[in-house]
């Protein structure tokens, strides 16, 4: 019987094939590492503590306004990025023992002339219920030695209006304690810059 001509692998000499994959995976290897970018570990502030607040129909809405800051002992030639967080818990004290419908806790944020909402979270009565929100921060103050980001949160009640008389409820009240935390990063920048530091706080 004819013997089945090999196959073009079959005839590479086994430490051709081994050199080839090698040569192949280093290739991926360094397509990854030109396509990711570097970025230092997250330096956070410390955690801001809000005031507490209440919303009720007549005040409806609470905005804060918090202020970030990134400095470092030397010039920052890198831009800068991260987020904040914000912590909430609501407690929902219903206007009438028995409510139709069940109000919830918005967070949203200032973009230019406009806001756009982040999270919206159901309330349940007399219970304090936990809402967590995140602002992204962009790249900034790669030119000088400190930047400064303004965050506008925006605090709502959203009420559902009662499906049988087409009426918006009474939503009674709602009480809220709320904290703020940044995290930031330098980025095209392996390690944490000497002396970088990040604050938040309300002006």
């Amino acid at each position: 019987m004819r013997r089945a001509r090999p196959s073009v692998f079959e005839r590479i000499p086994t430490p051709a094939r081994t050199w080839a994959s090698r040569l192949v995976l280093l290739m991926a290897c360094a397509s990854v590492v030109a396509t990711s970018r570097a970025r230092s570990e997250d330096v956070a502030s410390p955690v801001h503590t809000g005031t507490p607040f209440r919303l009720t129909t007549e005040t409806g809405r609470v905005t804060r306004t918090l202020v970030v800051r990134a400095s470092a002992t030397k010039k920052l030639s890198d831009p800068v990025e991260g987020e904040v967080r914000i912590q909430a818990k609501a407690k929902w004290t219903p206007g009438n023992p028995t409510p139709a419908t069940k109000p919830s806790l918005v967070i949203s944020y200032v973009h230019g002339d406009a806001f756009y909402e982040d999270l919206r979270s159901v309330l349940e009565p007399d219970v304090a219920v936990t809402v967590e929100s995140v602002k992204y921060l962009d790249e900034r103050c790669s030119e000088g030695q400190g930047c400064e980001w303004t965050v506008q949160a925006i605090f709502d009640i959203g009420i559902q209006s009662d499906a049988d008389s087409g009426t918006v409820a009474d939503p009674g009240t709602i009480d809220v304690e709320w904290t703020a935390q940044a995290f930031m990063r330098v980025l095209d920048e392996s390690n944490v810059p000497k002396g970088f530091t990040v604050s938040l706080s309300e002006p």
